[in-house]
């Protein structure tokens, strides 16, 4: 028995069926990808053009610099000086870290802020710096304990005067604190506190008397001090010159001998 093929419908090889299909198919996604990356170069190339329209100092100048801040020891003109080479281009390309930067390099400068204001401004914030204390021969310390140095030789404040090795300035002046306020209630005053390079620690009060408290113990032995003070000390501080705390139950007085017999012949 013979089998007919129905009419109208043929049977074509499966190793002779057409490749469009596939084709098709790669050329659809050749075809996105060239446009996305048509695409990507449109984007890139308008955003260069608006990097550049905005980058034009003469499209978009700056107008005013503007310097705000209270000075009692920085120099505006200083102040201008340090920061004229920076503060160059146009509102969009001045480069204001290279601005503060240069402000806060200048000694007095504590802190520097820049920033633009629309639509030709830049502002310049400044914080200056608070000495507390002097250090060593011309420097100084504010208030968090950091050295500076500033740039007028001789500059004069009424401060205490603090010395140490370096890397200590915050250690000195967190005991100058601690001490001060221990003396407080006696009345006298610390001018100057040193910690020498074996970290011994000496002290002048505002009378030139020295107190020596060592390298130990020095919170006890400055308590000592305070607990004589109603017998030994009070009243007669015009004669004292030195006490040398840097003994174990006690301490030793030195005592202007001419000034006491000063005031025995005047209360006899």
């Amino acid at each position: 028995m013979q089998f007919q093929p129905l009419a109208g419908r043929q049977t074509v090889p499966r190793s002779r069926q057409p490749l469009m299909p596939g084709l098709a198919k790669l050329l659809k996604r050749h075809t996105r990808s060239v446009s996305g990356l048509m695409l990507v170069a449109v984007l890139a190339a308008t955003i260069f053009a608006g990097k550049l329209w905005l980058s034009d100092p003469y499209r978009f100048p700056l107008n005013v610099v503007e310097v705000k801040g209270d000075f009692k020891y920085l120099g505006k003109q200083q102040l201008q000086a340090a920061v004229a080479p920076y503060a160059t281009g146009g509102f969009f390309t001045v480069d204001v870290a290279a601005i503060r930067t240069a402000a806060e390099a200048l000694p007095w400068v504590n802190k520097a802020s820049v920033k633009r204001v629309w639509p030709g401004t830049l502002r310049l914030q400044i914080q200056e710096q608070q000495p507390v204390a002097h250090w060593g021969e011309q420097g100084f310390l504010n208030k968090a304990g950091e050295p500076f140095v500033p740039l007028q030789a001789n500059v004069t404040i009424e401060l205490p005067s603090l010395a140490g090795p370096d890397g200590h300035e915050l250690k000195v002046l967190e005991n100058f604190r601690r001490v001060s306020e221990t003396l407080a209630p006696l009345g006298v005053r610390v001018t100057r506190m040193a910690l020498d390079n074996r970290r011994a620690w000496h002290l002048q009060l505002d009378d030139a008397v020295l107190l020596e408290l060592g390298r130990t113990d020095g919170r006890q032995r400055l308590q000592r001090f305070v607990r004589a003070w109603p017998v030994v000390f009070a009243g007669r501080l015009d004669a004292l010159q030195r006490v040398d705390l840097r003994y174990s139950n006690g301490f030793s007085v030195d005592w202007n001998q001419t000034v006491l017999d000063d005031a025995d012949v005047k209360q006899g």
